[in-house]
């Protein structure tokens, strides 16, 4: 009887444990929130919406959700899910147009140095 008990109770603790690991998984991701100018550039690296309402104040847009499409869907469900751009937005790049993205994203910089969130803007111009 002693050895159900454990038995049961070894079980009920790894059940939580796994409910509680599936939440870090969906938080893996920090960036919940994407800007979206008016000329339909994507830039997806905010982690609050006052972050992104920051970004675009003063040139237009909008913020909303990221959506993200799982992995294990449906054959259906894929098929109505929204399409994501195949060049991961390469081709949307955002204008360079504020002094700190001139002096980060500048050419003069090397890419190494220069901050993760350039790569959503094109290189400004000398």
């Amino acid at each position: 009887m002693k050895n159900t008990y454990r038995a049961l109770a070894t079980m009920s603790c790894m059940l939580l444990a796994s409910v509680l690991g599936c939440d870090r998984l969906n938080a893996a991701d920090p960036y919940k929130w994407c800007a979206v100018d008016g000329g339909g550039g994507t830039n997806c690296g905010f982690v609050t919406i006052e972050q992104c309402r920051a970004s675009i104040s003063g040139m237009g847009g909008s913020c909303e959700p990221k959506q993200i499409v799982p992995a294990n869907l449906s054959p259906a469900a894929r098929a109505a899910a929204p399409k994501t751009d195949a060049s991961g937005g390469k081709d949307k790049l955002m204008d360079c147009v504020t002094d700190l993205c001139k002096i980060n994203c500048s050419p003069n910089i090397k890419k190494r140095f220069r901050p993760k969130w350039c790569v959503y803007f094109k290189e400004p111009t000398a």
